[in-house]
């Protein structure tokens, strides 16, 4: 999955998303890139773009559990349920309405530090801790796509 000449990030990361609809799953799929000297992630793919659109930011909040664990710690984030989601993200209402009601975000990383995350969203309780190794493959996969990608996609 690594990007070559021939295939875009974007088509790599279609790729990834059509493999993670077949393990472990999901509703919603997104990669977001962070930017830490700006305190904002940036969303820089989505497998449903009239929705929850390419381009969008969010605030990356220090005191936040997103920011304690999969930033700061290298972890695997799920929010299991809709009262979990509706207590970690602000846009919790498009999700619900999506049908998503659970979540796993995991972190990219390159060089020890967390550049972004895979997010995934679904049904209630359809994410569990024993994904979070295989999810993580993923994202090590995605991390030289995501360097790519973040780059053009960041304004200086």
């Amino acid at each position: 999955m690594a990007p070559s000449s021939s295939v875009s990030c974007g088509q790599a990361f279609e790729a990834l998303d059509h493999a993670l609809r077949r393990f472990p799953g999901h509703r919603l799929f997104t990669v977001l890139a962070i930017d830490g000297s700006r305190a904002a992630c940036r969303r820089l793919y989505t497998s449903d773009p009239a929705a929850y659109p390419c381009g969008g930011t969010k605030p990356l909040h220090q005191d936040g559990g997103f920011f304690r664990e999969v930033v700061m710690g290298g972890r695997a984030r799920i929010c299991a349920d809709r009262e979990a989601c509706r207590r970690a993200f602000p846009d919790h209402a498009l999700f619900d309405a999506l049908g998503c009601r659970c979540a796993i975000n995991v972190p990219i990383r390159h060089g020890g530090c967390t550049i972004g995350s895979l997010n995934l969203l679904h049904q209630e309780h359809w994410y569990r801790r024993d994904m979070a190794p295989a999810l993580t493959r993923f994202a090590e996969l995605a991390a030289p796509l995501l360097l790519r990608l973040r780059h053009a996609a960041m304004p200086s």
